[in-house]
Formats: C-alpha cells, structure tokens, sequence
C-alpha cells in the first residue's frame, strides 16, 4: 500500500469537515422524522397564502367557499405532513379541523343557512378545547423557527 500524500490527508480531512458540517446541518432542520423544519416554513407560507386568497371569496357563492376551505384544508394536510416531530400533533389537530370544517360545508348547501351552521357547529365541536391550545403552540413555533428575525 503506498503511504498517504499531504494533499491527500488535506483532501480526506476537508471531506471529513464536509462531512460533519453537513450532518449537523441536517440534524438542526430534521427531526426525529426526517421533518425539515424549513419544509414545514415553506408548506406552511403556503398555507397562509392560500388561506388569504379565500378571503376574497363571495360567502354567498356555494361552489367558490366550497373550493376555497377545501384547498385550504387539502394544503394544511401538507402542512401537517411536513411538520417536524416536535410540533406535528399540534398541525395535525389544525389540519383535521379544517378538513371537518371543509366537509361540513361540502355536505351543506349555502341556501339552508341553519344546516350549514348546524354543520360547522357538529365539526368544531371534538376540537373546541383542543384547537387554541394547539394553534399558539404552532403560532409559537412559527415565530421561533419561520420568520426570520431583522437584521
């Protein structure tokens, strides 16, 4: 075996620096899961888009709010599919409310105003003492981990 050059220690201890600049770089943005935690940033950025644009939807036009919560609640799945370890059982919770909600409105008609609030009511319901506690622990989260500080 031929005996090591210089260079090619240097090479072999600049890959292994790599290496390791790497790896703890990965272990910042992953969770136990894999999550990134700039994935979920980025699902989540997207969400928040989403969310605005359905604002500019007519409450009174059926087809266009039925469009809007189920785009919104198909991306906060998104959300909840990327979110690191740490906070997925929060989004998650969030995620399987704006789907509730979302078939609520899908199951009812705009015209039968007291079975569509009946609806929504019988939605949010299972989540009611769960929801606020899970949306600031995610709120809390984002702002730690999403948005970058001034500077």
């Amino acid at each position: 075996m031929t005996a090591m050059t210089a260079r090619q220690r240097w090479f072999l201890v600049a890959l292994a620096a790599v290496a390791v600049v790497v790896a703890l770089r990965m272990t910042v943005l992953a969770g136990d899961d894999g999550a990134s935690v700039e994935e979920f940033c980025d699902e989540f950025a997207h969400l928040l888009l989403i969310d605005e644009l359905s604002l500019a939807v007519n409450p009174n036009d059926d087809a266009s709010t039925r469009e809007a919560l189920e785009r919104t609640a198909r991306q906060f799945g998104a959300a909840a599919d990327a979110a690191p370890a740490e906070i997925q059982p929060d989004v998650q919770l969030l995620a399987d409310l704006t789907a509730a909600l979302s078939d609520a409105i899908a199951d009812t008609d705009s015209r039968e105003t007291f079975d569509r609030a009946a609806a929504l009511i019988s939605a949010q319901d299972p989540y009611l003492e769960t929801q606020d506690p899970a949306a600031q622990r995610v709120v809390d989260y984002i702002t730690r981990n999403c948005i970058a500080a001034p500077g």
